[in-house]
């Protein structure tokens, strides 16, 4: 006889786990599925930025993606603070600001500063006493260097608090079968819900092979993000050119024998995407040795990750503007396009139940006889260095 539940959620970032806390908290009877370990992939492997699309509004151009995101960092920042939908106040934080600053090219600091403001007042220009050390120490650096206060995240912290408020809910298993009236077989045990949810990134191809959907749903975004080790300073921000991308985007992370790792994203992540590691690699290095030329970048250990972003379709390969659900029968296939964007995706999902009228059914939670899903560790933590002849 099959499990039954109201909701089940395949796919354990936090997309997945934010709208199972969501769901759980309304009354919904929820369990969520992860083929490996939770966070695993995309989410401990993006750079915790919550940001409010100042990086995509270069040189006033405000794109349907930066306007949406915009409203996303207070959503965040109530949960992080306890008083908003999730209690998140056990996360913790790299950076309370990223900064943003001139990385080559003929963009003004105006025109970065004035690109800006269009979707975040509260953006200020530094004092060069404020700079960044790493920026601060270099003599010909003019600036300008705009502070955005939007916190980068620690995000296996955040995997862990959301993880936290659904204990006895999240389990690790294989889906084999999915059935659009709301049946799945996952690791020989079969399960009926009122609605599936698949929140799996790359795995939402998975299931529209498994319900033998022909047309484009998805895309990838290939990325190989570079990792160099060890840095005496933390940066936290977007280097900004005048092309529609950071040049650069930099997060850091504590480094195990002290120092930090710089985890490099932006256009450096996407056009390395093509390249073998080696020659990604190169190129990385050469890039940071003309944004920051007063670094000595000989004595370093380099390492990449290579993944796939996984997005809703879009007709031109464009980033999405916002959250996509696309509906088979009893299963919804969803996608947050960003990180940023969890919450969001989750506001789709309740809207689509209200339309839909699908309400809570009274029922004890019945475990499945699954593994209990673990967290995953971060890109550096398994990565394999070298150092660049």
């Amino acid at each position: 006889m099959a499990l039954q539940y109201d909701m089940i959620i395949f796919g354990g970032g936090i997309a997945g786990l934010w709208t199972a806390n969501t769901l759980k908290r309304a009354g919904y009877n929820v369990i969520l599925i992860e083929k490996d370990k939770l966070g695993a992939g995309q989410t401990l492997a993006s750079q915790g930025m919550i940001h409010g699309g100042q990086k995509y509004v270069l040189q006033g151009a405000v794109t349907k993606h930066a306007s949406s995101i915009a409203k996303m960092p207070e959503r965040w920042e109530s949960s992080f603070e306890g008083w908003g939908e999730i209690d998140l106040t056990a996360t913790k934080f790299l950076s309370d600001t990223q900064v943003m600053w001139p990385a080559g090219g003929a963009l003004s600091g105006t025109a970065v500063l004035g690109a800006a403001k269009l979707v975040n007042a509260a953006t200020k220009k530094l004092k060069k006493d404020d700079y960044p050390d790493v920026l601060k120490e270099r003599p010909k650096f003019k600036g300008p260097v705009y502070a955005l206060p939007e916190k980068v995240v620690e995000v296996r912290s955040l995997v862990q608090a959301l993880a936290s408020h659904l204990k006895g809910r999240l389990f690790t298993g294989e889906v084999s079968e999915i059935l659009p009236d709301g049946q799945a077989a996952v690791s020989g045990i079969v399960m009926r819900a009122q609605l599936i949810i698949f929140m799996a990134g790359t795995g939402n191809e998975q299931a529209l092979k498994l319900l033998k959907v022909q047309q484009q749903h998805t895309q990838r975004r290939p990325l190989r993000q570079v990792m160099v080790r060890t840095m005496p300073y933390a940066l936290y921000g977007h280097g900004i050119v005048s092309a529609p991308k950071p040049r650069v985007t930099v997060t850091s992370h504590p480094a195990a024998g002290g120092g930090y790792i710089w985890y490099l994203g932006g256009a450096i992540a996407e056009e390395s995407a093509g390249m073998e590691e080696g020659a990604a690699l190169e190129f990385a290095r050469k890039e940071l040795q003309d944004i920051f030329p007063d670094i000595d970048w000989g004595n370093r250990e380099w390492a990449t990750w290579y993944g796939d972003r996984a997005e809703p379709f879009d007709e031109k390969g464009d980033l999405p503007p916002g959250p996509f659900i696309h509906q088979r029968g009893r299963i919804l296939l969803a996608w947050p396009a960003k990180l940023t964007f969890a919450p969001a995706l989750s506001d789709h999902i309740f809207n689509w139940l209200k339309d839909k009228e699908i309400q809570p059914v009274p029922r004890k939670l019945k475990a499945p006889n699954l593994p209990v899903a673990s967290i995953g560790s971060y890109p550096w933590e398994t990565a394999s260095w070298r150092k660049l002849p």
